[in-house]
């Protein structure tokens, strides 16, 4: 197998960091593994106690082991999240043709490493299909599968290539015909799910990726069962203040097949989590889980 590179965003939150890497140097493709680390620089208006906290961070990936090679990365300046992320997987990408992203508040599960390689490899010819995705909400799905749908981008643990990067866009030029037209706007958002409100934060990578992706027809591939969890909600996080219902990580391989067709029944299932009645029990909890 072509291992994939991996590249991890890290900044001052030290015991979600370790939680991160103890998990993801559990998979079994670790060693074979490259990690890229790019911490970010720290704020002008820094305190001693965000200070403390980064230093933390920077020892914990200096006494880091068992990866094929650790590459540390420290940015001079406060690049923010977003540029910190489009920066780094630009660089990475491009020198390997592919790579795996994360953040420091997503632990993975032993075989996530596994799944997104051999989505990487299986999809790579694969023209309208744009992320190998790890992470999935609840759904009632008792076999371990995958399915394409056109959601397409998840910023919780996926993959990509060179080529589909490429695509991103950093302006959103029918930001306006998107928000003012009706059809437009309900194809954007996700069930009853306002993307398009999304398309207003400045500050949101992700958005920008999902409408890149959009623009052109994209698909992305998700599994059935999450691979990946999300651990950072609280007041000192960036988005993601309250905590939501997630799965639990799934402890076993999942076999990917070469997928043609949007299966409809397993997106039936998957916009079921993002339909009123569910947004509405934990809307409060769920609201800024793509605002990223």
């Amino acid at each position: 197998m072509d291992i994939s590179p991996i590249v991890l965003f890290v900044y001052n939150r030290p015991w979600h960091t370790q939680q991160t890497l103890d998990a993801l140097v559990k998979n079994e493709l670790a060693s074979e593994s490259t990690l890229y680390v790019f911490a970010d620089g720290s704020k002008l208006n820094a305190t001693e106690e965000d200070l403390k906290k980064i230093n933390e961070v920077h020892t914990i990936i200096k006494n880091q082991t068992g990866f094929k090679e650790i590459l540390f990365i420290k940015r001079e300046k406060n690049y923010g999240l977003a540029d910190n992320i489009i920066s780094g997987v630009t660089e990475v990408v491009n020198k390997y043709g592919k790579v795996i992203v994360l953040e420091d508040d997503i632990v993975t599960s032993t075989y996530f490493l596994k799944f997104l390689n051999d989505g990487l490899n299986l999809y790579q010819n694969s023209g309208n299909v744009y992320s190998i995705n790890s992470y999935m909400f609840p759904i009632e799905c008792k076999e371990a599968t995958t399915f394409l749908s056109y959601l397409a981008t998840s910023s919780w643990g996926w993959a990509t290539w060179s080529e589909k990067w490429k695509v991103y866009k950093s302006d959103i030029n029918y930001k306006s015909v998107i928000q003012n037209n009706k059809f437009l706007k309900a194809r954007f958002n996700f069930a009853d799910y306002d993307f398009v409100s999304i398309l207003d934060n400045k500050n949101s990578w992700a958005i920008k990726w999902y409408y890149s992706v959009f623009i052109r027809n994209g698909l992305g591939l998700f599994t059935t069962k999450t691979l990946s969890k999300h651990i950072g909600a609280g007041e000192d996080a960036t988005h993601v203040k309250t905590n939501f219902n997630q799965m639990e990580l799934y402890k076993k391989p999942i076999k990917i097949e070469l997928k043609e067709t949007i299966d409809f029944e397993l997106n039936e299932k998957f916009l079921d989590c993002f339909t009123f009645t569910k947004l509405v029990k934990f809307r409060n909890k769920l609201i800024n889980c793509f605002k990223l």
